[in-house]
């Protein structure tokens, strides 16, 4: 009994004992009740009238009064039990309770878009599509692109205007790093790299004979093609051990000084106090804010004076869980809506699960039609990379023109 005490609390590293992760407060928030409040069964009772109901309460805050989304006249409208619609006192158009958002010309239930959202809003750093298409039974491309439009709503909706206070920032490799190697390929020893042959190495000293000394490529040009960084700005609360309240972020190319300087004065005002760590792309930017401090991540996490950035590295951590072990490496093209998910989420993070999904919701149906997964099914990709550098034109994915992935009489997948 005694040893199986002691491995509880304790663990090896390199052969040395080292105590196990303390209890923090977030951790006991979540094992409190005060943590859940709505639950899959409670919504998996309810009748289609109560989920229209509570989807409009969301949307506009009552299920009797609201705004036409044609064209805008807010009254108490007709309503029609039958069809679970309204009738708009002003222009005599009918709309439903996802008319003109995101959700529009949806195909799943009501309910079942509710439950999905809830368990998607259950996961604490995301939830897979696959496994959301097997909580609700629908095809693979429903929940999906489920899942995108309600990243789509965080990002127009969410992921906008500006902070004011004392902001973190950093930037971390979220994609490119090294998982093109690693993925569908076997996992060999690497070969000694060959000798170069005495003819072709460089001239010694003195000598004129032989070839030119071979032309060094910059790190940029080494880099992988599919390499993102995701910048991040964190803004602090007011109250000492609240942690971060708002969250902020963006993907890019590189964390140059002008990327860093394009972002920042985008999400932070100039009245803010900047922290940022020794990274030199951040050195010229602090004049653009009322003061700018820095952190040596190389000699400490927080200095003598307590300056520290670890609100945009609880955020690194999150989303780094994210891409490796719940989405496993998305594309690039869409590195800002998982990005924007994951900042949701730590702004959310002490909500309940009912808060948060109204806070969702109330996001999402408040951002207008999507404008990116609007028949995606149907071949309606988006063509372009949001960058803080700028668009930049971005492949489609998915399968050659002719190949279907499932029935082998239309093709198979390219290997």
């Amino acid at each position: 009994m005694s040893t199986a005490v002691a491995s509880s609390t304790t663990g090896r590293r390199g052969g040395a004992p080292f105590p196990m992760r303390q209890s923090t407060g977030t951790a006991r928030f979540h094992l409190s009740s005060d943590a859940v409040d709505l639950s899959l069964d409670t919504v998996a009772r309810w009748t289609n009238q109560q989920c229209v109901e509570q989807m409009a309460k969301w949307r506009w805050g009552s299920h009797k009064v609201m705004g036409c989304p044609h064209c805008g006249t807010h009254s108490q409208h007709y309503y029609r039990p039958l069809q679970y619609r309204w009738k708009c006192k002003g222009c005599d158009s009918t709309f439903s309770v996802t008319s003109g958002t995101v959700l529009a010309d949806r195909k799943l239930l009501l309910r079942k878009l509710i439950m999905g959202a809830l368990a998607w809003v259950n996961g604490s750093a995301g939830l897979p599509a696959l496994q959301n298409r097997r909580n609700l039974d629908s095809h693979y491309g429903t929940a999906f692109t489920f899942q995108h439009k309600l990243r789509e709503g965080l990002a127009r909706g969410h992921n906008v205007g500006m902070l004011c206070g004392v902001q973190e920032a950093d930037g971390m490799d979220v994609l490119g790093r090294r998982h093109k190697e690693k993925r569908n390929l076997p996992q060999v020893k690497p070969q000694p790299k060959a000798a170069i042959p005495a003819h072709l190495l460089k001239p010694k000293d003195g000598e004129v004979m032989g070839p030119p000394a071979p032309i060094k490529a910059s790190k940029r040009a080494r880099q992988p093609e599919d390499r993102r960084l995701l910048l991040v700005v964190r803004q602090r609360s007011n109250v000492k051990g609240k942690g971060a309240v708002m969250t902020r972020v963006a993907s890019a190319l590189s964390e140059s000084s002008a990327t860093t300087s394009k972002f920042l004065t985008r999400y932070a005002s100039a009245e803010s106090t900047l922290v940022t760590d020794e990274d030199p792309s951040y050195d010229g930017v602090g004049k653009y804010f009322a003061a700018h401090d820095s952190v040596k991540h190389s000699e400490t996490y927080s200095d003598e004076r307590g300056v520290n950035q670890n609100q945009a590295e609880s955020f690194n951590a999150r989303m780094r869980r994210s891409v490796e072990g719940i989405y496993l490496n998305p594309r690039e093209k869409y590195l800002l809506e998982y990005g924007a998910e994951t900042a949701w989420r730590e702004d959310t993070r002490k909500m309940s699960n009912g808060q948060k999904l109204a806070s969702l919701f109330g996001t999402v149906l408040g951002v207008g039609h999507s404008r990116y997964w609007r028949g995606y099914t149907h071949g309606k990709h988006r063509k372009f990379e949001p960058l803080v550098e700028g668009e930049r034109e971005a492949k489609t994915s998915g399968p050659k023109k002719g190949k279907h992935p499932q029935d082998p009489a239309r093709g198979s997948m390219p290997r």
